[in-house]
């Protein structure tokens, strides 16, 4: 029962988390305003053409005198406006698109899908125009095409429709010249206003990944692509001759020296523009900056703006009011429009701002205590209504410029309110969460003294008390509250959680004596662990000596009468320490990937034979000849080869057999079961691995394999070793001698004491096994080529199943391990995991409160990963203990032999000797 109320709370809590932080702020059930053609004013343009070259930054646009632009430069020598447009991280396509065309930053709610989708619908300019239609990558269209409204007319391309490596520009100049010199096509819209064509360049992005734009082949590919540009704005040109086209060029995202985008450096977030064409002044606003555009030294003006306030120009520019989820200003000075226009323009700007202020100040003043709770000043419902009089007012008695400036000024409230309001319950939110995982923390702290035995048992107070009343009528008080003032339903929720949680814990209270005894106890060994990996997240450069002195500190006492054996566990112990020493203080890749690999699938043949394990002749050939077939399954995928069915085949049906070989198998002692799941678990490990993580993870593993039976010599003297009358199997022998050495826990602190050990042990390994496979020590990011061996298509829920699996792998290796070695790591497994809850709980406290819902794509994603990680690990490895006993119990009875000691894995304690059951055919024989 116990484990489904970790299930449940634990959901609870990873949900109020991203409730926090991951909200939508994108407002809904809003009307758009009305174009500009409905008050009577004509456009300066009748359509639009905008050119998305990915990846492009300003660096790379301007250097050399615009030299990587030959093409373009000569039209922004003789007309048009240049300029950067600031961004902000994260610098990614999808953030960059919806900037551009929907006129606001990508709402937080998209990280959890990783700014690939996000289920709020919001409007865009295709939305707003009468027709929209473009020759764009199938991920661009999907931002749109799911945004509601009229779908726009993209034709679309994907990455695998071509063999070559930058081939997609000329694609889409062919679909563009096809539908242009298309006779119909360009009749059907040589008449039509309000359209807006995207034409979207992905070969620059490419080259920047491959080559970096550092690289003399970023600019030839930026040249090429600069060409297509051209050339496509010549063939607009000649198809619609009536200079009524306005053209946008720019990009979503710049770049770094490295090749890489996502973060917030000034070559990821500056990004040219060029704007030219029907509409469009030569003299824009003034500016401070020029910068030179030919040999010549030619000074022309560098205009600035952010990247959002595209959107509401462009809007301008052919007569459509913004997006009405647009949070941009409409900057002044670019239009060549009249006066009047320019004013209309911006008063519908500042008008669908205020109705996303007025939407979210409306359900803020129809609670019933708004007039008592803390409100934005600056704006009100009374001055939204009077603005539009207040202008036309000023603009009657001739002021255009004060009417201007009290619209921007306006604007900028309205903004601000938005702001304001977003985040209005995130600090009851997070008072709510830190008072819920502390009730939480006290409930898991009482379960986990009543796994221990005590002399005087004590009954729970239980749900019946005067305390479960009050906290009732805390929870119908707080409720009616939150009804009344009306908050949104998961909040009024997550604000109502912490009284369920607490009232839940006060029942599990002792009728007498102390809730939770020795207090101190629990604090050292969860703040300490806890604090451990937390610094280690953040400052992770000592994690090999940190590794070094923990498992040292685990055997000192072989320091006293060291062995042989005791020796090379040493040795084993420096090879993963010195690997991860090695590995977060180098820049440089220590060993080339695939070299690693092929070291990596060769050791897994022969650690199990260097350790003195022993597998039966077909578990060596089978194991064997699948990472045989695995190293020709790579050379083909790093090819660009494909792997073909058969061979998927096979690595699926070995994974299959890796799992269900072990309880069948042979192997009648938990100590041979162990060495069958590591020998098959490592196979499968290697096979999921793309660099040094199998070979690390490999090394961690045999040094706990030695580890565990160094401690197990010095744990007891020699001489008190069992020695069985009738020769058994020295497997078993082995395991019963470590049993009989386990430590007897006679108090209940002790048995805490112990629990916490084996706790704090298990998650020392998995998060070492983290840390060593590459993850926080660079970028947190899986990369989905580790199911490359398994499946050929994109599979994100199959992808995601793999790396978990191969996350969980090294884990499920050690607690079999220590399932093997202890008896009471088997009969306390539930008071382990408890202990193990409340060490990973208190890092979620932590990490809950420094999340990042803007800023660096890494950095959100990684406080977001912390989070998840930290709450739903041990979750994962509760499952996996369920599976892990069931391997180490052999279904299929073993021959009959002499007498021997079987060791009944589950109960903890050794049995008398026993005969193994015969087979049915055994016994009618």
């Amino acid at each position: 029962m116990w484990k489904l109320q970790v299930l449940v709370v634990h959901i609870m809590l990873l949900g109020c988390i991203m409730n926090i932080y991951f909200q939508s702020t994108i407002v809904q059930n809003l009307e758009p305003q009305k174009t500009l053609p409905e008050l009577g004013l004509k456009p300066p343009a009748d359509r639009l053409v905008v050119f998305i070259a990915d990846g492009l930054r300003a660096e790379s646009f301007l250097e050399g005198n615009c030299s990587g632009v030959p093409h373009i430069r000569e039209l922004f020598e003789q007309q048009g406006l240049v300029g950067i447009s600031s961004g902000i991280a994260p610098t990614m396509s999808r953030p960059g698109h919806i900037a551009i065309f929907a006129g606001f930053n990508e709402d937080p709610q998209a990280a959890i899908t990783n700014f690939m989708w996000n289920p709020t619908p919001f409007d865009s300019v295709f939305n707003r125009s009468r027709i929209s239609i473009g020759w764009v990558h199938k991920t661009v269209a999907d931002y749109f095409t799911r945004s509601g409204g009229e779908p726009p007319r993209f034709e679309t391309y994907r990455a695998t429709d071509f063999t070559g490596r930058f081939m997609t520009d000329s694609w889409v100049y062919e679909k563009a010249r096809d539908f242009l010199t298309n006779d119909e096509n360009v009749r059907q819209l040589q008449n039509a206003t309000q359209v807006v064509f995207l034409v979207y360049l992905f070969d620059l992005d490419k080259a920047g990944h491959v080559f970096t734009p550092l690289q003399p082949e970023f600019r030839e590919r930026l040249l090429e692509t600069q060409k297509k540009i051209r050339q496509t704005y010549e063939l607009f040109e000649s198809a619609f001759n009536d200079n009524r086209t306005a053209y946008l060029m720019t990009s979503d995202h710049g770049m770094s020296d490295t090749g890489y985008h996502g973060g917030g450096t000034d070559s990821e977030i500056e990004m040219p523009f060029y704007l030219w064409g029907a509409g469009v002044k030569r003299q824009g606003p003034t500016t401070e900056h020029n910068f030179t555009a030919n040999e010549q030294g030619l000074q022309l003006p560098l205009q600035e703006l952010n990247q959002i306030q595209l959107a509401p120009l462009m809007s301008a520019l052919i007569g459509l009011p913004p997006p009405i989820n647009n949070r941009a200003p409409l900057p002044l000075g670019f239009l060549d429009v009249s006066e009047e226009y320019e004013w209309q323009a911006l008063l519908l700007n500042v008008l669908q701002l205020l109705s996303q202020a007025k939407s979210v100040m409306l359900r803020h003043e129809r609670s019933f205590f708004h007039k008592w709770v803390p409100k934005y000043e600056n704006l009100d419902s009374a001055r939204i209504a009077s603005l539009p009089t207040e202008v036309e007012q000023l603009i009657a008695a001739g002021y255009v410029q004060k009417a201007m400036q009290l619209l921007q000024q306006t604007s900028w409230r309205a903004r601000q309110c938005l702001e304001y309001y977003q985040d209005y319950y995130q600090t009851p939110l997070l008072v709510a969460v830190c008072a819920s995982f502390l009730g939480w923390l006290f409930c898991l702290a009482m379960w986990l003294m009543h796994e221990f035995p005590a002399q005087n048992p004590q009954p729970k107070v239980g749900l019946r008390t005067w305390m479960t009343a009050v906290m009732v009528l805390l929870g119908m008080a707080l409720g009616c509250v939150l009804l009344l003032q009306r908050v949104p339903c998961m909040t009024a929720f997550y604000l109502l959680l912490p009284i369920g949680i607490w009232t839940m814990a006060l029942a599990e209270r002792p009728l007498h004596g102390r809730s939770i005894p020795y207090p101190l106890t629990h604090l050292a060994w969860t703040v300490i662990p806890a604090g451990l990996v937390v610094t280690t997240s953040f400052m992770n450069s000592h994690v090999g000596l940190l590794y070094a002195g923990v498992v040292i500190a685990y055997n000192r006492r072989g320091f006293r009468r060291p062995t042989l054996k005791f020796f090379i566990w040493l040795a084993a112990v420096l090879l993963p320490s010195g690997f991860l020493m090695l590995k977060q203080n180098s820049r440089f890749q220590l060993i080339p990937s695939e070299y690693a690999l092929g070291c990596s699938m060769c050791l897994a043949v022969f650690l199990p034979w260097l350790l003195g394990h022993k597998h039966p002749l077909h578990v060596w050939l089978i194991n064997s000849s699948i990472l045989l077939i695995g190293i020709y399954g790579i050379y083909l995928s790093e090819n660009n080869l494909e792997v073909t069915l058969y061979l998927q085949v096979a690595f699926w049906a070995f994974l299959c057999y890796a799992l269900a070989s072990v309880p069948y198998s042979n192997a009648n002692t938990p100590l041979s079961r162990l060495h069958l799941i590591s020998f098959n678990l490592i196979v499968v490990h290697a096979l999921l691995s793309l660099s040094t993580g199998s070979l690390f993870n490999q090394m961690m593993i045999a040094e706990f394999m030695l580890g565990q039976e160094v401690h197990s010599e010095i744990s007891k003297p020699k001489e008190n070793a069992i020695e069985e009358a009738d020769e058994p199997e020295p497997e078993a022998s082995h395991v019963e001698t470590v049993q009989k050495t386990e430590e007897k826990p006679s108090t209940p602190l002790d048995h805490l004491k112990l629990s916490y050990h084996y706790a704090a042990f298990i998650l020392f390994y998995f998060y070492l096994s983290f840390f060593g496979s590459g993850h926080w020590l660079f970028s947190f990011a899986f990369r989905p080529t580790t199911s490359r061996l398994l499946i050929s298509n994109y599979s994100p829920f199959i992808m995601t199943a793999l790396i978990i699996f191969k996350i969980l792998i090294p884990s499920i290796i050690i607690m079999s391990g220590v399932y093997t070695f202890s008896s009471y790591a088997r009969k306390y497994s539930s008071a382990i995991f408890m202990c193990m809850f409340l060490i990973s709980d208190v890092m979620c406290l932590y990490f809950c409160f420094y999340v990042q819902n803007q800023g660096s794509w890494r950095d959100i994603r990684r406080s977001m990963d912390h989070v998840v990680l930290t709450n739903v690990i041990v979750i994962l490895l509760l499952i996996c203990s369920c599976f892990i006993k069931s391997f180490l119990i052999a279904i299929k009875a073993p021959k009959a032999k002499p007498a021997i000691v079987v060791q009944e894995i589950m109960e903890g304690n050794p049995v008398a000797p026993t005969y193994p059951q015969l087979d049915a055919e055994e016994s009618q024989a």
